[in-house]
Parts: C-alpha cells; sequence; structure tokens
C-alpha cells in the first residue's frame, strides 16, 4: 500500500512537470536500528545453528530468510563485526567517523530538476547494497515511469568499475567519483 501511495504521488508529480528524468542522484543516508552493542555477538561467536527456533524472538528467525537477498547478507561476503540479537539483520556501522552503532540505509534515487525523490529502497549499511539499490531503483523507475537518466550524480559507493560500465552500457554519464583500491 505503501509503494503504491508513493509511487502515485510520483507519477503525479511527472504530470505536472516536476520531473523530467534527465538528471538524478542516488545517496543513501543511515537509520539507526533500535539495536545496541550490549545485546550482540561478535562474529567470531555469533552462529544462527546454536539458535533455538522456539526460544528466538522473531528476528532472529526471520534473519536466515534475508541472507539470500542482495540488500541484505548476500551482498557482501564480509560477515559484520557484530551482530544484534534484537535485530539481526541490522548492520553494525561506523561510517559516521563516530561511535559505531546497528543501522539501515534509507537509498534516494532523486530527480535533480526539482529534488523529487522518486523511489526508495531500504538495504543494509553496507556499500555492496547500496550498489544493487541503485541498480534496483533505476530499472523500478525505468519500468513503472519509463524514467531513464542521462546522467547521474552518486558518492564513491557507485564507483566501482562494475557499475561505472553499467552505467555507460545503459547510456547514462555517470558523474560519479572511481572507487580506487588500487593503493591497498
Amino acid at each position: 500500500m505503501l509503494r503504491y501511495l508513493f509511487e502515485s504521488t510520483v507519477a503525479r508529480c511527472i504530470e505536472e512537470g516536476l520531473v523530467s528524468g534527465q538528471r538524478m542522484a542516488v545517496d543513501a543516508s543511515f537509520i539507526e536500528a533500535d539495536a545496541n552493542k550490549q545485546n550482540s555477538t561478535p562474529k567470531e561467536e555469533w552462529d544462527p545453528a546454536q539458535v533455538d527456533p522456539a526460544d528466538a524472538p522473531r528476528a532472529d528467525r526471520e534473519y536466515p530468510e534475508t541472507l539470500d537477498e542482495a540488500a541484505f547478507g548476500a551482498a557482501s561476503e564480509v560477515q559484520p563485526k557484530f551482530t544484534s540479537h534484537s535485530d539481526p539483520a541490522s548492520q553494525w556501522t561506523a561510517a559516521r567517523k563516530g561511535p559505531a552503532f546497528f543501522s539501515y540505509s534509507d537509498n534516494n534515487l532523486i530527480d535533480m530538476d526539482h529534488g523529487v525523490i522518486v523511489d526508495v529502497e531500504a538495504t543494509r549499511s553496507i556499500r555492496q547494497a547500496e550498489v544493487g539499490s541503485t541498480r534496483t531503483m533505476l530499472d523500478r523507475v525505468k519500468a513503472r515511469f519509463d524514467l531513464h537518466p542521462e546522467r547521474l550524480i552518486a558518492d564513491t559507493a557507485c564507483g566501482t568499475g562494475p557499475m561505472l560500465g553499467w552505467q555507460v552500457e545503459r547510456k547514462t554519464a555517470p558523474h560519479i567519483p572511481v572507487f580506487d583500491k588500487s593503493e591497498r
């Protein structure tokens, strides 16, 4: 229902000339999860097989089902540093350069003509999931609204070779800094 309401609003913005679909930007914002480090397990000790489903909270029972989704577990082979007992799908992150916390990412695809958000995708707070959500959102607005940007603005998270190549193949000019790992 919320997706329908959102897309109806975007369609109305397109009808009113507030969205051209030519110049878009994508970025993620952190949403702090309702979880804390005191109720978590380090990656060396986390073993979902040890959780008795009868005793586990709903979040722990549902967590293994999310592991195959690119937005959550399958986007990266990297094991999280900590896993929250109350919200195991959340991601432990220190991306704000401050104290680390459990979070999700709210990824937004924005039409730059009037700053209208044309799509949203929630993911774990990891770069690989942000890249996957960008592809998902671009494909979805193409299918739903026939929007295909001439230019895409994004941060370094989308600056990997495969992602930049994908943009060029789609005939979209990427305005994205290259994610350079050559010094590693």
